[in-house]
């Protein structure tokens, strides 16, 4: 149960970072993190959580600012992925990875309320 949790919530995690105009990142932690990931990450596309991941590798090279931003997402992402486990698991089991954003909004209507909750909360963050 605890890999399961961890890889929702990588999966989770990962989309959340990810950095684009339309992406799911709050807008404080891509303010803090821009500098950095043109430093770090300019070559990187962006999409799958590459730029997360990118970001994650240079963990101890990232200015405090874009650290303490991925901090406060993995904190939020960590409460989505706890709420919407089961969801996740009803809903979103055969998902292809990287895809468990567009899951979760394509069944939003069969989501439980817990869900539906933790990813308003995440959204006004956003």
């Amino acid at each position: 149960m605890k890999s399961t949790q961890h890889a929702i919530f990588a999966a989770l995690a990962a989309g959340a970072l990810a950095l684009s105009s339309g992406a799911a990142i709050a807008q404080s932690a891509q303010q803090a993190c821009a500098p950095d990931i043109r430093k770090f990450c300019a070559g990187v596309p962006q999409g799958e959580g590459r730029l997360a991941k990118c970001l994650e590798s240079h963990r101890q090279e990232v200015s405090p600012a874009c650290r303490r931003g991925m901090v406060q997402m993995a904190k939020t992402m960590k409460e989505v992925a706890d709420a919407c486990e089961d969801d996740l698991h009803k809903y979103c089991s055969n998902a292809a990875p990287g895809t468990a954003k567009e899951c979760l909004k394509s069944n939003f209507r069969a989501l439980s309320r817990p869900c539906k909750r933790e990813l308003f909360e995440a959204k006004k963050q956003m």
